[in-house]
């Protein structure tokens, strides 16, 4: 009997605990996930779709002829370490799709493949006829900029009740026309979540 007990409660543990893959394809599955305090996919999800949602349905891309964008530095200021990319990625290919403007990659370093195929141009031993000739790449006309923040503020609701957080998160985007300096699109996504746990610094 004293055998039988612990393998009885390992057994219990063990069906405790486990992974569940998500499938990001089944609605249903992705509404039921967790809640958590930290920004994460349901929140890039939608603040991607509002922004560039925003950005398309306002008229700066109309006043520009065919509008090339360099992606700028998007900084995280918030008490989480990720990467923007995750956020901006989602951005871009939407914007990409509406066919409403194009992405200037080689502008902002992101892809150095073109900056090292004209570095190797004259090396003998590559075919010069395979190699884009001078003046072919297209400079960025607009830049999108933003930043991630993060406001935190405590919340009690009497004497002996726990402290929850509330955390605020505020996506800012700006779209400058390279031209003129001057920004021609600007919008700000809160994502507000209220709980235990709050990401700290």
């Amino acid at each position: 009997m004293k055998k039988i007990l612990p393998i009885a409660m390992c057994a219990v543990l063990t069906a405790c605990g486990g992974t569940h893959v998500v499938d990001l394809e089944n609605q249903r599955e992705v509404a039921s996930m967790q809640d958590v305090m930290e920004l994460e996919y349901r929140d890039w999800e939608k603040a991607a779709a509002d922004m560039t949602d925003s950005m398309l349905k306002s008229n700066a891309l109309t006043g520009v002829k065919k509008p090339v964008i360099a992606v700028a530095n998007i900084k995280n200021d918030t008490m989480q370490r990720f990467d923007t990319d995750i956020l901006v990625k989602k951005i871009r290919t939407t914007i990409l799709k509406s066919g409403r403007a194009q992405i200037a990659t080689n502008f902002t370093g992101e892809d150095t493949t073109s900056n090292k195929m004209r570095a190797t141009r004259t090396n003998a031993e590559y075919d010069q006829s395979t190699f884009a000739t001078t003046g072919t790449l297209v400079a960025p006309n607009m830049s999108l900029s933003g930043k991630m923040l993060q406001r935190n503020i405590k919340l009690q609701s009497g004497w002996f009740s726990s402290v929850d957080t509330r955390v605020e998160y505020y996506l800012q985007l700006t779209l400058t026309d390279l031209k003129t300096g001057l920004s021609v699109w600007e919008d700000e996504k809160p994502i507000v979540k209220e709980g235990d746990h709050a990401p700290t610094w």
